[in-house]
């Protein structure tokens, strides 16, 4: 046990780690601080409304409930209908309140064709009033001065574009209202799906999951965070245990161990402490990153199933968005774990660090596409996407890393000197 600290004290050496938290401060500014900056911007409405529907009625949205979320528009219109009453570039098109406007738009679309040039200017005006993207020269024959230059759509606007949008999904996808297709019935109509994709997609459907609570900005969110998470993983496990046994090998240390029975276990000693730090340092980079993710607000939908009437793709698995995390989590750990194993065998076989550099770079590329290949769009059912294949993959390389570690210490008893 004496050894394994003392090998434990070699890694977690002052220099290395200031290295590991300089790699670390980098890493998250360039690849990880935007996932949970513009975690609510990406999100928007969306997430806005994930967060209010749980705290008001739970992980899932009944009937029942829903009902009752259709008088939400009544709050949202108290702060919107003075919008358009003190406005008076709707004035003069006659609206007053939201619903002035949606009439307003209704009509104006179904007419638009046979508008004359009043009606076309008036039509544009109030598009631009409310932030639409319609540039000026639609204007310039003179009828620019009805416009004002305030064109920021309120919030209230956008949350009440928001509100529709989710009234619409539950109708759709929950309700059966047949305006437009539900979100499965889309998806297999517009793209050839195996008969396992199918069955699952059957399955979502008919299990009832769909209504769930969860928007599928904040999934991806997590399984972006968490796949860059994981690249750090590795590049910090290979920068923190990669030299333990090349530095013995660069001075010749080995030769002495090799001339007792004692000595040729220490490489086995040393295995373990390099796992044990794997696991350590993997276990502080994730409470890490968790604490500076949980400034997304996102783990208040910990109980929220990952499929849901709002979200788009579904996923193999029928589980809640914290186990969802957690399942992450522990393909993180198993990434830490196996790249410690590779780390140990390519430094056994590295004379110096030089040599050690050209080996560990390679694997460094061939880990993070790993990682990526198992963590983008994670459980998502996709075209060509199989689950199975990915969680197979970590697997054997694990499997395979293990071996090779179980080799290297048996072969280090009986190699000869010379």
């Amino acid at each position: 046990m004496r050894i394994i600290f003392n090998e434990l004290q070699k890694i977690w050496n002052v220099r290395i780690l200031l290295i590991i938290a300089f790699l670390c401060v980098v890493f998250y500014a360039m690849f990880m601080h935007h996932w949970v900056s513009e975690y609510h911007r990406f999100g928007g409405d969306r997430v806005y409304f994930a967060h209010h529907l749980t705290e008001t009625y739970g992980t899932t949205l009944s009937q029942e409930d829903f009902e009752d979320f259709r008088l939400y528009r009544e709050v949202i219109l108290v702060d919107l209908d003075p919008f358009f009453a003190d406005n008076p570039v709707f004035a003069q098109a006659g609206i007053f309140n939201f619903d002035d406007h949606e009439n307003f738009r209704e009509e104006f679309g179904i007419r638009y064709e046979t508008l004359d040039d009043e009606e076309r200017n008036l039509w544009y005006a109030v598009s631009l009033e409310l932030g639409y993207m319609i540039r000026s020269e639609f204007v310039n024959d003179g009828a620019g001065g009805i416009l004002t230059s305030d064109n920021v759509t309120p919030d209230a606007y956008n949350l009440m574009r928001g509100f529709q949008n989710i009234i619409g999904m539950y109708e759709i996808n929950i309700l059966g209202c047949d305006y437009t297709s539900p979100h499965i019935e889309s998806f297999t109509e517009w793209h050839q799906l195996s008969e396992r994709e199918l069955q699952r997609l059957e399955e979502i459907q008919n299990s009832g999951e769909l209504t769930n609570i969860m928007t599928q900005f904040t999934v991806w969110h997590t399984w972006e965070f968490g796949r860059q998470l994981a690249v750090l993983v590795i590049l910090v496990t290979l920068v923190l245990v990669s030299s333990l046994v090349t530095t013995d090998r660069a001075t010749r240390v080995n030769w002495l161990q090799y001339s007792s029975k004692q000595g040729r276990s220490i490489l086995t000693k040393q295995l373990i402490a390099v796992l044990i730090s794997a696991i350590g340092m993997t276990t502080i980079l994730v409470a890490v990153f968790a604490g500076a993710f949980s400034f997304t607000n996102a783990f208040a939908l910990w109980h929220n199933g990952i499929n849901s009437f709002m979200s788009f793709p579904f996923h193999w698995l029928s589980i809640t968005y914290g186990q969802y995390l957690l399942l992450i989590v522990a393909i993180i750990y198993v990434l830490g774990f196996g790249t410690a194993a590779f780390a140990f065998v390519l430094s056994r076989f590295s004379k110096n660090m030089i040599w050690l550099l050209f080996k560990v770079i390679p694997f460094f590329v061939a880990a993070q596409r790993l990682s990526n290949f198992i963590l983008r769009d994670f459980l998502a059912v996709y075209i060509g996407g199989d689950i199975f294949a990915q969680i197979t993959s970590l697997v054997i390389a694990l499997i395979v890393g293990i071996i090779a570690v179980v080799i290297v210490t048996r072969r280090e008893k009986i190699v000869d000197l010379m």
